[in-house]
């Protein structure tokens, strides 16, 4: 199992790439900003433009997970019908992005090195 989870048995792994994908990268930014680098903010403030206060959970189990977020308690991610959602366990809402745009985000600008 890579840091983001595994897919699900009910969906194959590429149904789920785009999940995955924004847990590996939540981690990659998480990293950079604990370190220091200015622009790994530029992930978040894009991140909570997608915030949507009235998203309800999925059910089944979540594709991938960002385990050190939300001071532990993570983020769940799924994927269905070409949207990505994220839900902190607890919190009402999550986060709610068309399959596109986390294909489209620039994944691998450089982070610049920490100080």
């Amino acid at each position: 199992m890579d840091r983001a989870g595994s897919a699900s048995a009910s969906q194959p792994e590429n149904e789920t790439v785009c999940a995955r994908l924004m847990a590996n990268v939540w981690m990659d930014h998480y990293l950079a900003f604990c370190l220091g680098d200015p622009a790994a903010s530029a992930f978040a403030e894009w991140l909570a433009g997608f915030w949507e206060p009235s998203l309800e959970r999925p059910s089944g189990d979540p594709a991938a997970r960002s385990a050190h977020a939300a001071r532990g308690r993570g983020i769940e991610w799924f994927e269905r019908d070409g949207w990505v959602s994220g839900h902190v366990p607890g919190l009402s809402g999550g986060y709610l992005l068309p399959r596109a745009a986390v294909l489209d985000y620039p994944w691998l600008s450089p982070l610049a090195p920490a100080a």
